[in-house]
């Protein structure tokens, strides 16, 4: 058995579920969506980010054997962080384009932005907090760096991810990795939520479509750009190919997203249903889903990018995966999904700075993935705490301060829509 083998991944999860069906983790118990058009998602979220922690703890093998934070080997190993990302930026173009649709591009843009602070900044802070603590613990308690460094780095750190800069603090090389690099995803999500406004008026009439087509041919021409260079063959041309394509897919992935909250505005859903049931529709989204995984080294590439959707698109549209997706336990572990993305590079850092954990886990592939498992048993069950001392109350805290804009809008003008609810 490798390291980066297949198999040990879906044993770590049946564990993670296993553990989640006690009584002790019904706290993480929420009501089902009453919108249907966000209830299938519900299940999905805590295997996406089980996954990229995952992919994080074989990039961490790599990082302690080598002392490189790198990808780990193309194929299941990459892949598995590049899927939950993507279709994490898909069920966010989904469900904000889907709030702009029915609003008629004008939904109260200060219960948004409140919403999203309030759901977004907590848990971050929480994170970040904890990482200066191990930054601290790290650098033995003592300022290696002059005051006012350390406080500019801090503070670029605690601005809930809008400030792409996050440096290393006190001196501390690779404090990023403290949080396995995860919030760049967070600032990418934060300028996906501003050029909304911009976008506003596209989702007025059935302008959707052809917005997505348009785009989706935008981002062909980099990447034939980069091709035709006369530089092809130089070293540097790879690396330039690989991040115009990584732009490529992250920004598809929005877009892809979107399509599918119109198409389903659109009656999609139902004619989607009539024509194909519930175990055809479930048999076709995972086909997609493993030819991904078996056909391609990453998630580069238009193909890549359409099998995903085409899985996702089909979930949104009522598929549960043969009911997986509706089980208690997935929508238990979805409910935590944004801590378990947090908080999963402080689980990892902090059970391999042990020395007697490291050494034991260094010292074989079985050796390491039972370690990796009882650090997810760590990483759900510190979620499941976070979600519910801080993650839950923040929520309601957003709630409370949206309905209170909103009142205040109704009546200043009767103009602004309220924002349709989701757990997003």
């Amino acid at each position: 058995m490798s390291v980066f083998s297949v198999w040990p991944y879906f044993a770590l999860v049946l564990v993670v579920l296993g553990m989640l069906a006690l009584p002790v983790f019904s706290v993480a118990d929420e009501p089902p969506q009453r919108n249907q058009r966000t209830a299938t998602l519900d299940g999905l979220r805590g295997f996406l980010a089980l996954s990229v922690f995952v992919h994080h703890l074989m990039v961490t093998h790599g990082y302690l054997e080598h002392g490189e934070w790198t990808f780990p080997p193309p194929g299941f190993p990459t892949l598995l962080g590049q899927v939950g990302v993507g279709v994490f930026f898909m069920i966010t173009g989904f469900l904000f384009w889907g709030k702009l649709l029915d609003a008629k591009g004008r939904p109260d843009w200060r219960s948004l932005y409140i919403g999203r602070l309030w759901r977004i900044g907590p848990t971050y802070l929480l994170a970040v907090g904890l990482m200066f603590l191990i930054v601290a613990w790290k650098t033995g308690f003592v300022l290696r760096e002059p005051t006012w460094s350390v406080l500019a780095a801090a503070l670029q750190w605690l601005a809930l991810g809008i400030v792409p800069q996050q440096p290393d603090i006190n001196g501390y090389v690779g404090t990023t990795l403290i949080l396995a690099g995860v919030t760049w995803t967070v600032f990418v999500e934060w300028l996906f939520y501003g050029s909304l406004r911009l976008m506003a008026p596209l989702a007025r009439g059935g302008r959707t479509p052809r917005f997505v087509a348009a785009g989706l041919l935008l981002l062909c021409l980099p990447a034939l750009t980069v091709a035709a260079l006369p530089s092809a063959g130089s070293p540097t041309h790879p690396t330039l190919a690989l991040v115009v394509g990584a732009l490529a897919w992250v920004l598809a992935s929005f877009l892809m997203g979107m399509l599918s909250a119109w198409l389903i505005r659109h009656d999609g859903t139902s004619r989607l249903r009539e024509h194909l049931p519930e175990w055809a529709a479930s048999l076709f989204a995972l086909a997609c889903l493993v030819a991904l995984f078996l056909g391609f080294p990453h998630m580069v590439g238009p193909v890549q990018v359409l099998l995903l959707w085409v899985f996702f698109h089909l979930v949104c549209s009522g598929s549960t995966l043969y009911g997986l997706l509706a089980t208690r336990v997935a929508r238990r572990m979805s409910t935590v999904s944004y801590s378990i993305y947090l908080l999963q590079g402080l689980v990892l850092t902090v059970i391999f700075s042990m020395p007697p954990m490291r050494d034991f886990a260094m010292a074989g592939a079985m050796q390491y993935w039972l370690v990796g498992t009882l650090c997810a048993l760590l990483l759900v069950a510190a979620s499941v705490a976070s979600y519910c001392l801080v993650e839950k109350p923040g929520i309601a805290r957003g709630r409370r301060a949206r309905s209170g804009v909103a009142v205040r809008g109704i009546h200043g003008n009767g103009l602004k829509q309220p924002l349709q609810g989701t757990r997003r």
